[in-house]
């Protein structure tokens, strides 16, 4: 089964693998497995983005702040780049009015992180740097090059045998992604590309970079062993945030951020970061509060927060653990659990393996009720078969949305997992 974009927009496809094993009428699984994944051969930038923004973080560039130990770091490279003897006499050198006023200014990102660079270097300088420094965008092809940076990074840093280290797995893991490459009316990139840092001539690190219409989104971060000392992790964040801000992406999304995996904390220092609300799909801060909560819970809902706060400060008893919520139909008393149930299962394998709907299980960031128009979702039997809705066909009718053995239950997760917006924009094709 694909799901293709709608014909008036560009096209995205999608693979979903792996169904609840039963006959829905339509398609077979041999695979025992009670789950699927979906997987893409073309995704269009403006769907990702759709999908992006129902479960990541975001932080607008343009609200960004440096700190004290991002700053430092960015000026350390520099001055390594350059070399004490090139930045003494770039200081001797005459200033325009315009140069000083902005060295009164406040700390400039894109100033700064460009500064090292050899194309924006004064050719009136007879001093010359202690390095040459390239930093470009490239299509996301597989490389020689790359692959060797690839594979000393994942030896010296995720300590993985050379035998795991495939030129097979970095072009399928980094390279030729399936994100559509283009560049929109404005003349924004838009598409998967790497980073790629040259000094003196040496690939020495790269990003892989899904750039979207209102995004750059880090995807993977690598570099070389030799330069290790010089936190060039701090240093990708840096002008990432730079190439967003420069070519007006709006945002820059990091990835993941898991809050009790210790090597993901420096992300929650680049700030003003907001994490999408599951219920409310409002966009908060996250703060010292709301991190405070992660050490707490497996998940955190800020509207659920600021209901158990107002319940808690109506409430005339002392034990928090019952309150009162005054809804539209009076006051129903409610246990704190109520706000974060405790799943039947709390592990994803032991969820993989009840075979229960996502809709069922109610996993944060799902849909609980399928989207209204499931049923005017478009479908096409195979390539040669004209687009219908869902409810046209007979099995429609004889599925239940919570039942992944049948067409509407594949429908409704999908569904689910995509969102009311997504759903109205694409075609599932049974016929792959």
């Amino acid at each position: 089964m694909q799901v293709a974009g709608a014909t008036e927009e560009p096209q995205t496809l999608l693979t979903p693998i792996g169904y609840q094993p039963g006959d829905c009428g339509y398609c077979k699984d041999a695979d025992s497995g009670a789950s699927y994944y979906a997987t893409s051969k073309s995704l269009a930038p403006e769907h990702y983005q759709i999908l992006m923004d129902r479960g990541w973080r975001r932080l607008p560039a343009s609200q960004f702040h440096a700190g004290k130990d991002q700053r430092q770091t960015l000026h350390r490279w520099n001055r390594y780049v350059l070399g004490e003897k090139y930045m003494k006499a770039l200081l001797k050198k005459p200033k325009t009015k315009e140069e000083k006023a902005r060295d009164k200014d406040i700390f400039d990102l894109s100033t700064t992180v460009h500064a090292p660079e050899t194309s924006n270097l004064p050719y009136d300088i007879e001093t010359k740097p202690d390095h040459t420094f390239e930093v470009k965008l490239e299509y996301d092809t597989f490389t020689n090059e790359k692959f060797d940076l690839f594979s000393n990074y994942q030896q010296n840093v995720h300590h993985e045998s050379p035998t795991e280290t495939t030129k097979s797995g970095f072009r399928r893991f980094l390279c030729e992604s399936t994100l559509q490459r283009r560049t929109d009316a404005s003349g924004k990139r838009l598409g998967s590309y790497h980073h790629c840092y040259r000094l003196d001539g040496r690939l020495i690190a790269m990003s892989v970079l899904d750039l979207l219409p209102h995004a750059v989104s880090g995807v993977y971060f690598i570099y070389h062993q030799d330069f290790e000392k010089w936190s060039l992790g701090k240093l990708s964040a840096l002008r990432e945030l730079a190439l967003a801000l420069d070519e007006g992406y709006e945002y820059y999304y990091m990835g993941y951020y898991i809050h009790s995996c210790m090597k993901m904390r420096y992300k929650g220092t680049y700030r003003p970061q907001y994490v999408l609300d599951f219920d409310d799909l409002e966009w908060d801060l996250l703060d010292d509060r709301m991190k405070e909560l992660m050490e707490k819970r497996k998940w955190v809902s800020m509207s659920r927060e600021r209901v158990l706060l107002r319940a808690q400060a109506s409430s005339s008893s002392s034990d928090v653990s019952d309150v009162v919520v005054v809804t539209e139909n009076g006051e129903k008393k409610h246990d704190v659990a109520d706000f974060y149930p405790t799943y039947q299962y709390p592990s994803a394998l032991e969820a993989t393996n009840s075979g229960l709907s996502l809709i069922t299980l109610g996993m944060p960031g799902v849909m609980l009720d399928p989207p209204p128009n499931l049923g005017r979702m478009r479908l096409r039997l195979g390539p040669a078969t004209p687009i219908m809705r869902m409810d046209d066909i007979v099995a429609w009718t004889m599925g239940h949305v919570k039942d992944r053995a049948t067409i509407k239950g594949i429908v409704a997760e999908l569904a689910a997992c995509l969102g009311d917006e997504m759903t109205r924009k694409v075609v599932v094709d049974f016929g792959q």
